[in-house]
């Protein structure tokens, strides 16, 4: 699994969170099999996971993602960055 965590910060949290519910079915056509959102007021970290880093690299690179952020009150470029899995454990 591969997890492609976005770092940003929005100009309001509540905006920004209705544009990513609404960008949900393109999360879903490159592959993802959820998602985390945390956020500190308006600074936010979206944890969208993959089953591979080619499915998370597709998503990165749709011309939609750079639109919707836009949309939704990014400020800035965001911190993206992919991880591996190495392990889990429920509690």
């Amino acid at each position: 699994m591969t997890t492609l965590a976005v770092r940003h910060t929005v100009q309001d949290f509540d905006t920004w969170k209705a544009g990513f519910d609404g960008h949900d079915g393109a999360r879903r056509s490159h592959g993802s099999t959820g998602y985390r959102v945390l956020h500190e007021g308006n600074s936010v970290l979206a944890l969208i996971e993959f089953p591979d880093a080619a499915s998370a690299q597709g998503f990165q690179a749709d011309p939609s993602l750079r639109e919707v952020m836009a949309k939704a009150g990014v400020i800035g470029a965001p911190d993206v960055s992919m991880w591996s899995e190495a392990s889990q454990e429920q509690y």
